[in-house]
């Protein structure tokens, strides 16, 4: 079994967590402690789907939750911008990470999916 730790998905993946906690910390206690937690765990659980998937024969299931998990966070980060909690830059800064991130495990399920046929 190949480090999870060394795959690119994972490293943009800590890198979207990294930023979010650098992104939100500044956030007032009405977004704080709602939709800016509920984006920080679902980063952390993108994280744990990788390990989870690295291991597993069968590893769509794991990549489609982690694709659910990604587009929670486009979403919710979507929502703290149009609330006026998260200014342009941090916002546009955020959304190219996540792109990455979506794309990477796009590539993978899809690669997955081809390799069971």
């Amino acid at each position: 079994m190949a480090d999870y730790y060394h795959l690119d998905v994972y490293k943009s993946s800590y890198k979207l967590l990294c930023e979010l906690y650098i992104s939100l910390k500044n956030l007032n206690k009405e977004h704080k402690y709602t939709i800016g937690e509920k984006i920080k765990e679902r980063a952390f659980e993108v994280l744990l789907t990788i390990y989870s998937a690295n291991e597993l024969i069968n590893k769509v299931p794991a990549l489609s939750e982690a694709l659910r998990e990604v587009e929670y966070i486009r979403l919710a980060v979507r929502l703290l911008r149009d609330l006026n909690a998260l200014n342009d830059k941090k916002f546009v800064n955020l959304s190219v990470i996540i792109d990455d991130v979506s794309s990477q495990f796009q590539k993978w399920r899809r690669y997955e999916e081809q390799k069971r046929w």
